[in-house]
């Protein structure tokens, strides 16, 4: 779990895929409990020797505190602990979704109708996520009506591998299709239009930078301190001329709760490079504005373990 820069994405994921080949064949053959039964030693094995994640967990949980003191947060080891445990059980959960096995009345999805518009019209568009919840919960969406391709655009060298593993899951159709994008070059943004034109949704997060690209990423005011967001998800619907929906997914009273709000109908960048980067910003703030709305909702449920504003990198 070490890291040289505070990037998210040097810090090392190693037995991640074999390990969650192993829960999936627990759940499968065993259940909920005796997935909890290993579930739980890993996740305080973590805890206890990953003291990069640890120290990340406590600094979001601290400016969470400050910024929205009625929550009752201080950062402590609990609070971190209890943060843990939470990632632990939305791992359980994404298995449970894999595996076809989540209930659909335990879903409420606010702003459906937004959605079945869009499809109605047959197009397609740009769903502008976080990482917060469990956004494998989108899968339900699938179920709606008719057939919904989503394209979830990720930044890992580890998408084949999570291809394949998708694929070995029984109940995981080829609705979903995870796609590495480590920058926007022609010929993926051709590939993403087509997309587009046949009424199909690109997932993108908003809340991590650029592995290639940190230039491009602009500062905003998240929990009441300046963080980097990457410019990289407006600039791809300024090309791909499609409405822009924040998407996030998280449980609450025991139910998962699908929230979809337009953020843009289309976005248009000014060519001059001040204005332009203007623009950026105030996507970027209104997306963080969004996103410190639901982390408010549901504290425990934002999983971004490493360094996350800039002056949390500069601490040994």
């Amino acid at each position: 779990m070490k890291s040289d820069d505070g990037h998210w994405a040097s810090l090392g994921e190693t037995g991640i895929l074999w390990g969650m080949k192993l829960l999936l064949r627990v759940h499968r053959w065993f259940g909920r409990w005796v997935f909890r039964l290993f579930l739980y030693p890993i996740v305080s094995y973590y805890f206890i020797g990953g003291r990069s994640a640890r120290n990340a967990s406590r600094q979001y949980l601290q400016r969470l505190g400050r910024y929205f003191p009625e929550l009752g947060f201080g950062g402590g080891w609990w609070d971190s602990y209890r943060h843990f445990i939470a990632f632990g059980e939305n791992l359980l959960d994404k298995i449970i979704v894999w595996l076809g096995k989540i209930d659909s009345d335990r879903i409420e999805f606010h702003h459906r109708n937004l959605l079945l518009d869009l499809l109605k019209q047959g197009r397609g568009g740009m769903l502008l996520s976080a990482h917060i919840g469990n956004l494998e919960i989108c899968r339900a969406m699938a179920d709606m009506r008719g057939h919904i391709r989503l394209n979830i655009l990720v930044h890992t060298k580890h998408t084949e591998k999570f291809n394949r593993l998708l694929a070995s899951v029984d109940h995981v159709g080829a609705n979903i299709e995870l796609i590495q994008v480590t920058e926007l070059n022609p010929a993926t943004a051709i590939l993403l239009q087509e997309k587009i034109q046949r009424g199909e949704f690109l997932v993108l997060v908003g809340d991590r930078i650029p592995i290639n690209s940190q230039k491009r990423t602009v500062r905003v005011k998240f929990l009441g301190e300046e963080a980097d967001f990457p410019q990289g998800p407006y600039l791809l619907a300024s090309v791909l001329q499609c409405p822009v929906f924040t998407l996030f997914c998280y449980p609450q009273g025991g139910r998962y709760h699908i929230y979809l709000d337009l953020l843009a109908e289309s976005i248009r960048l000014p060519r001059a490079a001040e204005p332009r980067q203007q623009e950026f910003t105030r996507l970027a703030g209104c997306f963080a504005e969004r996103l410190e709305t639901h982390c408010r909702r549901a504290p425990l449920q934002w999983f971004n373990f490493y360094p996350y504003w800039p002056a949390d990198r500069l601490k040994p």
